[in-house]
């Protein structure tokens, strides 16, 4: 195989000419998150297992579609995208590549892949959850807690190892409402996750060359 000073150059040239692409990947971890609180439970007071409802929205935009949709039931959970940062504790010399294997369906083999190295991000979520009693609010808050011990690792196209912790846990319930409208109880879970934000990916050929690759592949971590 070529040295690492081969690579990266010919990744600089590819790049220079490279049309921008569209990225999922915020959408993804997204996705994750807020499909992993749909399937969060809670028992009611009928003792009867319930699915919770949730959905993405920040918390002044969940408010308002409280108030405005009456068949919106509470407990809820809205998920929100916070903040996105550079991890300079994780940060990496751009002189380094990543050379890793990917497992290519179509094909059925593995394959050798260069890349420029990942830059490491954290993601702020924000989790809200609502309901009209504490006890559900508590229910759903030990729920979600347990998912993670101490981390959640988060699935996505491409990794299975990105780590979520939970930064702090809040009371945001509003104590006094205006006549005729609803008491709710709020808490907010804040988590970052540890992510990687990685570049485009080059296939090395069997005679040693690197060609742009396709990245729809599924990442096998154990390759």
């Amino acid at each position: 195989m070529r040295g690492a000073d081969y690579f990266r150059g010919k990744i600089q040239e590819f790049e220079k000419i490279a049309p921008p692409e569209k990225s999922n990947f915020y959408r993804e971890y997204t996705k994750f998150i807020l499909e992993l609180m749909k399937s969060v439970q809670y028992i009611d007071a009928e003792d009867k297992a319930k699915q919770v409802t949730a959905f993405f929205a920040n918390p002044e935009r969940a408010i308002a579609k409280l108030k405005e949709d009456r068949n919106i039931t509470l407990p809820v959970i809205t998920v929100s995208i916070d903040d996105i940062d550079e991890d300079v504790d994780r940060r990496r010399t751009s002189k380094n590549i990543e050379i890793s294997t990917i497992w290519d369906k179509k094909t059925q083999r593995a394959l050798r892949v260069v890349s420029q190295t990942a830059k490491p991000i954290n993601i702020s979520f924000s989790i809200n959850i609502w309901a009209k009693y504490v006890e559900d609010i508590n229910q759903l808050l030990e729920t979600i807690v347990k998912l993670f011990n101490p981390s959640l690792d988060f699935s996505t196209s491409q990794t299975v190892t990105t780590k979520a912790f939970i930064e702090q846990i809040t009371d945001n319930s509003v104590v006094t409402v205006a006549d005729q409208e609803d008491r709710i109880v709020r808490k907010m879970i804040v988590i970052t996750a540890e992510a990687y934000l990685s570049y485009p990916k080059y296939l090395v050929t069997s005679t040693g060359e690197i060609e742009k690759y396709n990245n729809e592949v599924k990442i096998d971590e154990n390759l």
